[in-house]
């Protein structure tokens, strides 16, 4: 009985000591694994960028894109200005910056030059600025080129863009091509066309333009490759125009169609706050082609319009369009006005006051202003 004891105590500890060997092995696993665990992104300082604002940094940007793509992490960007214009060849791929720069520009993440995501898939781009001066390219950043409309599901968040005012006749960012993008936490400032929506299923949310010269937002269905623009959703927006200077007014939100096979449809305008905006606050063109099935509501605007043949909600042909629960204060010249070819223009629950020339003018089906059913 004790014999057996004994070997039964032996086993025991054999097991005992296999048991701590395969813990400490295992350990050590665990340890190496730790060691060859991932970095969290490529510093673009680390592949031979300068961040000076003298340097051409675009080499050492290609660099860090290459290395980040086939390491699958993100591309990080520390605080600097960085001399580079950036074309995003992989998908998958985001670029990361420290900080996004306030509206003067001054201290933050700073790209002198332009971000072109070259139609590629699953693109972020957030908490860096862009300083588009003197750039000569069409856009400080662009979704893409061409006629690609396929989704491409793109994030633009926390991004602040600087132009060369209204006479670089370009575009803060422009959707050029594909679907499915999201442009979020803005700030663009003195561009011709501040963001430009050439495309279908993008949401903008949360925008500040500042003396952007003919549009603050634009959406628009135009020339063969860009004949459809749909589903599109423009939220919280605040613009600001300078009224001693007629190319820093503001710019006004356009949704127009502009050629004869374009269409522009199912679009969401909300909760627009404007001053001093130029041309209108929100405008429907129909130059050519077609514009229908539009919702403007929660807007309000205050001392619009550079001239008194202005309108501060105006509407120019399209069908089914819809203002709701949108104020027209101390506009230079009419408050609503609807005119050229339309069809079921309404006006819901608005208000107008102090307009220079009169509070409306047009072919409405449907309006409402200040309580007062004025066309039923």
């Amino acid at each position: 009985m004790r014999k057996f004891n004994l070997v039964v105590v032996k086993k025991l500890l054999i097991i005992l000591l296999l048991v701590s060997c395969l813990s400490c092995h295992k350990e050590q696993v665990s340890e190496g694994l730790t060691l060859l665990r991932l970095p969290e992104g490529v510093n673009v300082m680390q592949q031979g960028a300068k961040g000076d604002g003298l340097t051409d940094d675009t080499p050492a940007f290609e660099k860090a894109m290459r290395v980040a793509d086939s390491l699958k992490v993100p591309v990080i960007i520390p605080t600097g200005k960085y001399k580079a214009n950036i074309k995003i060849s992989y998908d998958h791929l985001s670029l990361l910056g420290k900080q996004q720069p306030s509206e003067k520009f001054e201290f933050g993440t700073i790209i002198m030059g332009s971000i072109n995501c070259n139609n590629k898939k699953n693109i972020t781009i957030q908490y860096l600025g862009i300083d588009a001066r003197d750039n000569p390219v069409a856009a400080a950043l662009t979704s893409g080129d061409g006629a690609d409309s396929s989704e491409l599901n793109q994030t633009f968040n926390h991004i602040s863009l600087l132009g060369g005012g209204y006479h670089d006749f370009n575009h803060g960012i422009l959707c050029q091509t594909g679907r499915s993008i999201l442009i979020k936490n803005i700030i663009v400032k003195n561009f011709y066309h501040g963001i430009a929506i050439r495309s279908g299923k993008v949401k903008v949310d949360s925008i500040e333009a500042i003396s952007c010269g003919f549009t603050s937002v634009i959406v628009k269905s135009a020339e063969n490759k860009n004949c459809r623009t749909s589903e599109v959703a423009v939220n919280h927006v605040t613009v600001k125009g300078n009224p001693a200077n007629p190319f820093e007014r503001g710019g006004t939100i356009l949704i127009q169609s502009y050629e004869n096979n374009s269409l522009t449809e199912n679009i969401y305008i909300g909760n627009i706050t404007s001053y001093d905006a130029g041309v209108s606050a929100v405008a429907i063109d129909e130059s050519k082609g077609n514009v229908r099935n539009v919702l403007i509501e929660n807007c309000i605007a205050y001392y619009q319009g550079d001239d008194p043949s202005r309108a501060c909600f105006e509407v120019y042909g399209g069908s089914e369009v819809t203002f709701k629960n949108c104020s027209s204060i101390q506009a230079r010249g009419t408050g609503f006005r609807c005119a050229g070819s339309v069809q079921k223009v309404r006006a819901e629950h608005c208000y107008e006051s102090g307009s220079g020339m009169r509070a409306w003018w047009g072919n409405f089906s449907y309006l409402q202003l200040n309580g007062v059913e004025i066309i039923k």
